[in-house]
């Protein structure tokens, strides 16, 4: 009886329901109703039906092929672009997203080789293209091993650059410092984290390929008695010294600047011959010799020569 009741009383409310529904001033409503109703049917039934293969239309998809990014330079030997996709992965995308430019550059910027994104642009039809200022390796980091398999590359700003794109043989490419017990205190893509590391870096890219010629190998870093990292330049078997200086951020005002101590030891090879076929030892500061040329300092020839 009780359940006779209840769903007597259950139609009762329903047809209550409908006679508000039908009443004049509710019939706008009522239709109002109705087209929401048949709208979002038609937008489910459409998406069913056409939705995926609208998202997924040439004109709109952007998969690896239709995203340029600046050419590798020749020191890179890995695959840049597929290593950040997969990395970030990204298989495709839809040129019409918001979060497009966000992600790829994202991507791109996480990769060890990446040092900035400067842009990335939609165009149609759908492709990609993505300018990137990639790192140049400057510095070869040997660890306290015995042999050369030991070598980490560091780019200008002390930047870790993977290792799996140099053979031993390209560390003659660049100048090299000992670890002297110092690891990384970070992965590839970030700095090394060391002050001593840092400044070399800034020596070696001041240099680019000027060195070679003049017959340096080594780059050597030491404390003075106050505290100041000074920088050495040494031919492969240290039998000449070349002092540098200090090298911190737009270095030491008393010092000559950096273009001026390469080019006093540049004419001084030039009127002695490289370093490494010395058979004498030697220690030249730059300091004192960069210094001479500048004043050019009459009876002083060669103050800066001790052997």
């Amino acid at each position: 009886m009780a359940s006779k009741a209840k769903a007597s009383g259950s139609l009762s409310a329903g047809a209550g329901f409908i006679r508000f529904l039908l009443r004049p001033q509710n019939r706008g409503l009522v239709s109002t109703a109705l087209v929401i109703a048949a709208a979002i049917g038609a937008a489910a039934y459409a998406w069913q039906r056409w939705g995926h293969s609208v998202a997924e239309s040439p004109e709109y998809l952007v998969t690896a092929q239709q995203i340029e990014m600046t050419p590798q330079p020749a020191w890179i030997h890995s695959n840049v672009k597929a290593e950040a996709l997969r990395a970030a992965s990204i298989s495709r995308l839809d040129l019409r997203s918001r979060q497009l430019v966000e992600q790829v550059a994202h991507a791109f910027a996480l990769h060890p080789w990446v040092a900035k994104v400067v842009r990335v642009e939609k165009q149609n039809p759908a492709q990609v293209k993505v300018d990137l200022q990639y790192r140049r390796p400057v510095l070869v980091v040997k660890l306290d091993l015995p042999d050369e398999k030991n070598l980490l590359f560091l780019d200008e700003q002390s930047v870790l650059l993977p290792s799996g794109d140099f053979a031993p043989s390209q560390a003659k490419d660049y100048l090299r410092i000992m670890a002297g017990g110092e690891t990384p205190a970070s992965i590839y893509g970030m700095p090394w984290g060391s002050e001593r590391l840092a400044g070399a870096a800034r020596l070696a890219a001041a240099w680019g390929n000027r060195w070679q010629p003049l017959g340096l190998y080594w780059i050597v870093a030491q404390r003075s008695a106050s505290a100041k990292l000074v920088y050495e330049l040494r031919t492969q078997n240290d039998q000449v010294r070349v002092i540098w200086g200090s090298f911190v951020a737009g270095e030491s005002s008393s010092e000559p600047s950096a273009e001026q101590k390469i080019t006093a030891l540049e004419h001084y090879v030039q009127d002695k011959g490289r370093l490494d076929r010395s058979d004498q030892s030697a220690v030249i500061d730059l300091r004192e010799l960069a210094g001479s040329a500048a004043t050019k300092t009459a009876g002083r020839q060669e103050p800066a020569i001790r052997k």
